[in-house]
């Protein structure tokens, strides 16, 4: 028998970390203050505790969906401060990458309630657009031109009319839900806007 090799180990042992980290990742946090240094541009608040006036088929997609929809907004927020200060841009564009990236993937492989696939299709679509947008603009920013420039890149505002869309859908999926889980899933998807 031979002895198992360290770096063997060490991969399997990070493989493990990753993949309790996801799901973990995913769940709805108890905090949802902003980013040091940074604001949300609406009134955000927390899920409602058992998401009343959704479905309890739809509660568990729903509650990770807007979870990942909140972790993306946290990450917008601090690199949009990198690029109106034009601070570490790169760096901040890069770490945005990286969360919205393993975000996106873990909300492709969600399973998604019977009928909630177009608003499922609006949320991916409104996040690669903003990718998309973050990219080119964090380009326009490193050679020196200003945040009106970014904003006229046409990517911002189709992730906001995919981010309408998906608020549209919700609405009429849910057209009983109180005014808490109605105001706190509104201002997710607000929040998450670049507009």
């Amino acid at each position: 028998m031979t002895e198992p090799r360290l770096g063997g180990l060490f991969a399997s042992a990070l493989l493990l970390a990753a993949a309790s980290w996801a799901p973990a990742q995913d769940a709805y946090p108890a905090d949802v203050a902003p980013p040091p240094g940074t604001r949300y541009p609406c009134a955000l608040t927390a899920l409602p505790r058992g998401l009343p006036g959704v479905p309890e088929a739809d509660r568990a997609f729903v509650s990770r969906t807007y979870s990942r929809v909140l972790r993306a907004t946290q990450a917008k927020l601090v690199l949009l401060k990198a690029l109106e200060d034009r601070h570490e841009v790169r760096a901040a564009h890069a770490r945005y990458e990286e969360a919205t990236s393993g975000l996106a993937n873990r909300q492709k492989a969600d399973t998604v309630p019977a009928g909630l696939e177009p608003f499922q299709q609006d949320v991916l679509a409104a996040l690669e657009l903003q990718r998309s947008f973050f990219s080119k603009a964090a380009g326009l920013r490193e050679r020196g031109q200003g945040m009106d420039e970014a904003y006229r890149i046409p990517e911002g505002r189709q992730a906001s009319s995919r981010l309408v869309a998906a608020w549209s859908r919700m609405q009429a999926r849910y057209p009983a839900w109180p005014p808490a889980t109605r105001d706190s899933i509104y201002h997710h998807l607000c929040a998450l806007d670049l507009f």
